[in-house]
């Protein structure tokens, strides 16, 4: 199995500026490709509940060897480049189609067309970042846009007519290691096909396998809306975060699984709404 990462190029001679942030913008970029060839599974995949078999950035400004996310605006011209993963084959399939279907230079980031210069296209097999894992023992991950992860209210449900309703849920705008590693083994199981003992490491995370080693620079929140007027917004974090693995449940197994999952999570994003651009992540093994 494997996944691709398309990532687009562009020019704005006068600068860039969204409703929001710039990753619901290339969230609907990714459906209009959808659309232009297939507009029946754009819909059910613009509606489905389960797992997302793709992620996207927000628009980055580049600027020499710097680059920035763009949250509202930018005032040009810059040079910029944003990022489409997908997942699963199918999928990938036709969003190929539209982008060869396409003879249009320029797409349409909200109410302005914008050049596109170059468009890269990658790709990486579930195998073979499986096979290439090590067995770490300290990483950091840069959380480079907002995360947060959804912890449910209710468990072990004992009422059939509360077990059918979907349970409340709490956003957490923090590096809860339980909740980002059971995050990414879901995906990883959903998209690579791949067997292996989840449930034996998800326990391992929950018995303290990955420890919280710190974060010296500071994370600090923010708040995204969804559109500048409605009241609904999330608040995600970012920042730098170190992580280790303790000796006294250290194994080597699921510490290569763990770099697995990390090199998978710079396609996948990790936590809520990573398909509009959030959860973005750099991972930096020690």
């Amino acid at each position: 199995m494997s996944m691709c990462q398309v990532t687009f190029r562009i020019v704005a001679e006068q600068g860039l500026r969204f409703q929001s942030f710039s990753g619901f913008a290339v969230r609907g970029v990714f459906f209009e490709f959808l659309k232009s060839v297939n507009e029946e599974l754009a819909l059910r995949l613009h509606s489905q509940k389960s797992l997302a078999p793709y992620s996207v950035t927000p628009v980055e400004a580049l600027r020499g060897n710097y680059s920035s996310y763009i949250y509202n605006f930018f005032n040009g011209p810059l040079q910029a480049q944003f990022r489409i993963s997908i997942l699963e084959q199918n999928l990938m399939n036709v969003f190929t189609q539209a982008l060869l279907s396409t003879d249009s230079p320029k797409i349409k980031l909200i109410d302005a067309h914008t050049p596109v210069v170059e468009i890269m296209v990658s790709h990486q097999s579930f195998e073979k970042i499986m096979e290439e894992a090590k067995p770490v023992r300290r990483f950091e991950v840069f959380f480079r846009t907002p995360c947060y992860f959804r912890q449910s209210l209710l468990r072990n449900l004992s009422d059939p007519v509360l077990k059918a309703v979907k349970p409340p849920y709490r956003a957490v705008p923090l590096p809860d290691v339980y909740l980002m590693f059971r995050n990414l083994t879901r995906l990883w199981r959903r998209f690579s096909g791949m067997s292996f003992e989840y449930v034996d490491y998800v326990n391992w995370i929950g018995r303290g396998g990955i420890a919280l080693a710190g974060f010296p620079h500071g994370i600090r929140t923010i708040r995204v809306y969804e559109h500048p007027t409605s009241n609904k917004w999330v608040m995600g974090f970012v920042g730098r975060v170190r992580f280790s693995l303790p000796k006294n449940t250290f194994s080597e197994k699921f510490s290569r699984f763990t770099d697995a999952l990390m090199r998978f999570a710079e396609y996948s994003n990790i936590g809520g709404n990573r398909t509009a651009g959030f959860g973005v992540i750099k991972y930096l093994p020690k």
